[in-house]
Parts: structure tokens; sequence; C-alpha cells
């Protein structure tokens, strides 16, 4: 059983670290601000990306359109 020791290790790793940050209220708020930063940028993105694409206008509509 070799092959679950690896696991083990990242477990209790991964264990230390967030009892770590829980326990001290400076790491649990700079957790929570980085979360939301890139929860910001992700959607910022998703923005830009919307904004960035053409305009879909169907036939119908499209022949007395006349664009922005």
């Amino acid at each position: 059983m070799h092959w679950r020791r690896p696991m083990a290790d990242l477990l209790g790793t991964l264990d230390g670290f967030l009892s770590a940050i829980v326990q001290n209220p400076v790491y649990v708020l700079l957790t929570v601000g980085v979360s939301a930063l890139f929860v910001l940028l992700l959607v910022m993105h998703r923005i830009h990306k919307i904004h960035s694409q053409d305009i879909f206008v169907h036939q119908a509509w499209g022949a007395k359109w006349k664009g922005r």
C-alpha cells in the first residue's frame, strides 16, 4: 500500500493549511478578499468578452437597423 502514503501526506498538509487559515482572522480576511477579487476579475473578463462580440440582428429586424 505504498501508493496511499502521498495522498495521506497531501491531506495532512491541506488540513494543516486550512486550520492555520481558520485560526488567524487576518488569513481569513485575506483569503476572502483574494477569492472576491478573483470572482470580480472573472466577471469583468466575461463582461468585456460579451461587449466585444458583434451584435446579432435578426433578418426581419435588420432591414431598418442602422447600427450603434
